[in-house]
């Protein structure tokens, strides 16, 4: 019996254009909405304007289906890289975020640090959970005066998490 070699083709890690990372944005928003909402990889796609195919060859290494024809379904986990904006010491940095978990966990920071900088109530106690974590090799900041001087250094005003290609925040 004859054996088939595969051609595997391997995804930078880091986007190479700004479109390509702009559909990687896209691609791991979709895949967030599998997960968090249960949608339909064509739900997730139609709401995130991105091709269904382009989004399994960018994301497809995080789903898996029962069969042929049946429905695609996100992995857990994946280990997909994506370039994020992290917050630091000296004011935010693009940081190389290696797979879904750090990728979740930057999100939660990000939405604990907008409670502290909106004033709303528990938003020390929701910080304080991130104590001694890191993201991209960049430890996450927690000590709220530190986060009162970037703030009134103008560092917390970055809009998006995920980081443009060639774009210092």
């Amino acid at each position: 019996m004859k054996s088939k070699n595969k051609t595997v083709q391997l995804r930078p890690a880091i986007p190479v254009s700004k479109r390509d990372a702009d559909i990687r944005e896209r691609a791991l928003r979709a895949l967030a909405r599998m997960r968090r909402d249960g949608d339909s990889l064509s739900q997730a796609t139609r709401l995130e304007g991105i091709k269904p195919e382009t989004f399994l060859h960018v994301a497809g290494s995080a789903l898996r289906r029962a069969g042929r024809g049946k429905q695609w379904k996100a992995v857990p986990e994946d280990q997909i890289a994506a370039l994020m904006t992290v917050l630091t010491a000296r004011g935010p940095v693009t940081a190389v975020v290696k797979n879904s978990r750090e990728r979740r966990l930057l999100g939660q920071y990000d939405t604990a640090l907008r409670m502290f900088r909106a004033g709303e109530d528990g938003a020390d106690t929701a910080l304080k959970v991130f104590e001694g974590k890191a993201v991209g090799g960049y430890k996450l900041i927690t000590d709220t005066k530190l986060l009162i001087q970037l703030e009134e250094a103008g560092q917390l005003d970055f809009d998006t998490l995920y980081a443009s290609f060639g774009v210092r925040p």
